[in-house]
């Protein structure tokens, strides 16, 4: 598992807004967080051929969340979305991102995890065992045949 997606937040609720908790504010850490997760993302469904395009940024402390930005954000979200399947049970994208309840912000990184832990099960890589025409390759070693 990639530890852009183990850093993903996505079980945030009521209390943490009444115990003032970390996780009841989205600052500029988060929504870093957020955008380095997409660009993960992206970057493994492109390499895997399931072309994608996104924008991200870097967010620094003075950085406001304005319409523009997380109107980008959205695209974002819907381009690696709309490149790959997604289980039944991840959450809509939402209409517009506000991230004005923790529903909200846990649904966003919820589809980003969901859709980047599924693009690593069903791909190939360094852990599957692979096999291509007239030879086995088995860890470091292969036979040809």
């Amino acid at each position: 598992m990639s530890k852009y997606l183990e850093s993903l937040i996505f079980d945030r609720t009521q209390s943490d807004i009444i115990e003032l908790t970390d996780k009841a504010y989205i600052d500029y850490k988060d929504l870093n967080r957020v955008e380095q997760a997409i660009k993960w993302v992206s970057y493994v469904l492109n390499q895997y051929g399931y072309r994608n395009t996104i924008v991200s940024k870097t967010w620094k402390p003075q950085d406001h969340r304005t319409d523009y930005e997380m109107d980008r954000l959205k695209k974002n979200i819907v381009a690696i979305r709309n490149a790959y399947y997604t289980d039944s049970n991840t959450p809509l994208t939402p209409d517009k991102i506000t991230y004005t309840s923790v529903y909200q912000a846990n649904a966003i990184e919820r589809i980003i995890y969901d859709l980047g832990n599924l693009i690593v099960k069903s791909c190939p890589g360094p852990n599957h065992l692979a096999f291509t025409l007239g030879r086995k390759t088995l860890g470091n070693r292969s036979i040809s045949l």
